[in-house]
């Protein structure tokens, strides 16, 4: 009984070390639904759009003007910019067929989830029917890609989730 418990003892004290160290690492948290404006001069890197992917198609970012520093100059911190319009995620292909959504942005806060391409097959228009109205008030609740699968629809949740996030993606470049 005494090995046991100091077996108990010693993992859970190895286990907090871990996350401890884990979570001292990961940084602070970035804001899901705000972008960086880029500063004068600065080159974009990365070779475009991933593979599987549509950007935004009417995303205009809408900056406000902010000074900082010494005597009225702009600040050498990035900006914040809060970004409107709508932004198409990548096609997801699931066991069931495809998932697609746009996601809809105003002054940076999730307003509005449309779904363009919906899984097919089997039972999916029943369980589309009750699940996409679920994860769309997941998503505007949460105001990011990070939600709760529903019950009985794994597929169609993923695959929403995995497309608004790459919407998500598309509005902050």
């Amino acid at each position: 009984m005494r090995k046991t418990t100091m077996a108990l003892v010693t993992t859970s004290a190895g286990l907090a070390v871990i996350i401890g160290a884990k979570a001292e690492s990961a940084g602070a948290p970035k804001p899901a639904l705000t972008a960086s404006a880029k500063q004068p001069g600065a080159s974009s890197h990365g070779g475009g759009a991933p593979a599987n992917s549509t950007t935004g198609s009417s995303g205009t970012p809408s900056s406000g003007s902010s000074t900082g520093g010494a005597g009225g100059q702009p600040s050498s911190s990035p900006k914040t910019v809060a970004v409107s319009g709508s932004f198409t995620g990548s096609v997801v292909d699931t066991r069931y067929g495809p998932m697609q959504v746009q996601a809809v942005l105003s002054a940076g806060k999730l307003t509005d989830v449309t779904v363009l391409q919906q899984t097919t097959g089997g039972h999916s228009s029943q369980i589309d029917s009750y699940a996409l109205p679920q994860l769309k008030s997941e998503a505007i609740k949460a105001q990011n890609a990070n939600i709760d699968a529903v019950s009985g629809a794994t597929y169609t949740s993923a695959g929403y989730a995995q497309s608004l996030q790459a919407a998500l993606d598309a509005a902050h470049r």
